[in-house]
């Protein structure tokens, strides 16, 4: 089972991380969260203590599969979903599977690329198949940390990128690249998210942010921060703005649905009797 953590109280909302972080990416959302939802951290498969790669299966729909074995495992019935960078693939893969599940989702720093990023993706993979050695090197350290600085900061030196960089260095190579090169269109593809039954969705762009081609014209589920691509730990009270009306919207169609069934049943029982 996928190695989580349990903080807060009240509505379930599962966090995934991104691209070769742990759940620590999340510390300084959790404080502005916590008191209004039980939060779920998770670490998908190759990543962190969740050492076990799999291999037979495609990357996300497999994360997919490892999300609702945990949820089983926990007894939840329903949960809301807070996603980011290339965890929001995760979330989609699992919408998509369980939308039944899935109270409401956040997409935060959607995986979908400017069109120079899917070229990149393209030849790397190329190299991959033709020179993995090569390709290893590309993604390994100080073309690896200038990389990070670039797509997660900007450029911008902070302590983040070298806490981001300590921790992506630990994990298994094979599962980084597959990460990246297994994403939908090589990042470009638009979500697919089911329609029936709807699952409310919420996006949220960076306006700074290099690696995602925010939508031109948004629509009424897009919005728009003043943050680059490492929200979660330089932009966190924005994030929170964005997301909590959303999903306490959820939280309160929830108690109102649950208040419904128990005066339903109340009403049967004192007609029974």
């Amino acid at each position: 089972m996928l190695p989580y953590q349990f903080i807060g109280n009240g509505h379930p909302l599962l966090l995934i991380h991104g691209w070769g972080v742990t759940y620590k990416v999340w510390h300084k959302l959790v404080p502005l969260l916590a008191p209004h939802f039980q939060l779920i951290l998770v670490e998908l498969p190759g990543v962190g203590e969740a050492c076990e790669v799999v291999s037979s299966k495609p990357y996300y729909p497999a994360c997919a599969e490892d999300l609702e074995k945990l949820r089983l495992a926990l007894g939840i019935e329903q949960w809301a979903i807070l996603a980011y960078s290339t965890g929001t693939r995760v979330a989609e893969a699992y919408v998509q599977q369980y939308p039944h599940r899935v109270t409401r989702a956040v997409f935060l720093c959607p995986i979908y690329l400017r069109e120079p990023w899917k070229i990149a993706l393209k030849i790397e993979q190329w190299i991959d198949s033709k020179r993995s050695a090569l390709a290893n090197w590309i993604l390994s350290e100080w073309r690896l940390y200038w990389m990070l600085l670039f797509v997660g900061f900007n450029l911008h030196q902070h302590d983040y990128a070298d806490e981001w960089m300590s921790e992506i260095e630990l994990q298994p190579l094979e599962n980084l690249k597959r990460m990246v090169l297994e994403l939908p269109g090589k990042g470009r593809a638009p979500f697919t998210l089911p329609t029936s039954p709807p699952v409310p969705t919420l996006f949220v762009w960076g306006r700074y942010d290099v690696l995602t081609a925010r939508p031109f014209r948004p629509r009424s589920n897009d919005v728009i921060i003043s943050a680059n691509h490492s929200a979660p730990v330089l932009a966190p009270h924005l994030v929170a703005a964005s997301v909590l009306p959303f999903l306490k919207e959820g939280d309160m169609l929830q108690n109102n649905i649950t208040k419904r069934g128990k005066k339903d049943l109340l009403i049967q029982t004192e007609h029974s009797a």
